[in-house]
């Protein structure tokens, strides 16, 4: 089958971590990890001064005036959820480098594999990824992004819908066509050989479980919930992680490219759910005393391995307040509640954290 010259022949690597920030990494080359995705708008964005000065009898601006001081990349990815292929972004997204839970580890008895991610720092830790974009003459163009970090993804989903993730990137650099005189990066790195990701499915809205309530712990580094419930008749929710970073660092004699980007406010976790007003009024009355609790996202798709594993995303943020409960009529509707919330740090338990059953070995 020919290949089109749209959209429909990209193709996007997963993270492949980087051994000195901005540099693109050996193991690019050989990576057989890559992600399917909805859309990107990863580019690079340049900054341009144009001189000012007046000329006699001159009444537009001098092309010898106009000067470019600097590079950067920023950008969104959004993707359905996959089953598979995820743990190399739950690094990235939580800071979990090195963090033993976070390897994935074999369940023996299945086959499956399990990791769980905490938030770590992202200090000192930077990835590199690379797009292939179709050309309408028939060519897959490389395009490399090195010094890569998430400073924000969302998790989502809405009733009877797939489940969307959707990641921000901050990065030091674009790497195509001709390059920008990089001094880190003196070639144009190669395409990357496109494998095909495994088959997983994605996570939707009927494998989904919202809880709240229980009572957290933690051990070894591992927060685990007991007793939850059932957090009512909910119909969409979502969370979204912010890692606050200077990207703005462009030094003198920086030859007009970022250093490392560097946390310079406190992180937010944030969401929110939509339920139906029921009479127990659990949420209006969590809301109005400011009542702390648990909140649990829990996706259980299909059996994985030759046992009693599941393919499972689980988001456990173990003390969120709830900003808002209205309970207002709009019409003849059934009544919800739009409930916002916010996680906060409880001194004991991780902020937020995440655990993966899959079938992925690495």
């Amino acid at each position: 089958m020919a290949i089109p010259g749209s959209g429909l022949a990209s193709q996007l690597t997963s993270p492949v971590a980087e051994t000195t920030f901005g540099v693109v990494p050996a193991a690019l080359a050989s990576t057989t990890k890559f992600s399917a995705f909805k859309s990107e708008t990863l580019g690079l964005k340049k900054v341009v001064v144009q001189g000012e000065g007046l000329f006699a009898g001159k009444l537009y601006a001098q092309a010898a005036r106009r000067v470019v001081t600097g590079w950067g990349v920023d950008g969104a990815i959004p993707m359905d959820l996959p089953a598979r292929g995820l743990q190399q972004w739950l690094y990235p997204m939580f800071g979990s480098y090195g963090q033993t839970p976070a390897a994935l580890t074999e369940d023996a008895s299945t086959g499956a594999y399990k990791a769980i991610h905490a938030p770590g720092s992202l200090q000192g830790n930077s990835f590199c990824i690379q797009k292939g974009v179709r050309t309408t003459d028939g060519t897959t163009e490389p395009v490399t992004y090195v010094g890569c970090k998430i400073t924000e993804w969302e998790l989502s989903c809405a009733k009877q819908q797939i489940a969307e993730l959707q990641i921000t990137i901050d990065a030091r650099n674009e790497l195509a066509g001709s390059m920008n005189s990089d001094p880190l990066n003196g070639s144009l790195p190669g395409l990357v050989s496109y494998v095909q990701p495994p088959a997983g499915g994605v996570f939707h809205f009927l494998e989904a479980t919202v809880y709240t309530g229980g009572t957290p712990s933690t051990t070894g580094g591992v927060t685990t919930l007991a007793s939850p419930v059932v957090a009512g008749n909910i119909t969409q929710f979502s969370v979204k992680h912010t890692v606050p970073l200077d990207t703005e660092r462009y030094f003198a004699a920086g030859q007009g490219f970022k250093s490392e980007q560097i946390e310079n406010a406190l992180r937010q976790i944030s969401g929110q759910f939509t339920t139906e007003w029921l009479s127990a009024q659990t949420m209006y009355d969590a809301f109005a005393a400011d009542t702390a609790t648990a909140l649990e996202y829990t996706f259980l798709g299909p059996a994985i391995g030759s046992g009693s594993d599941f393919s499972t995303l689980s988001i456990l943020v173990p003390n969120i307040h709830l900003d808002a409960a209205p309970v207002e009529t709009p019409g003849p509707g059934v009544i919800t509640q739009v409930v916002p919330w916010t996680g906060l740090d409880d001194g004991t338990n991780n902020q937020i954290q995440a655990t993966y059953w899959t079938l992925d070995s690495a």
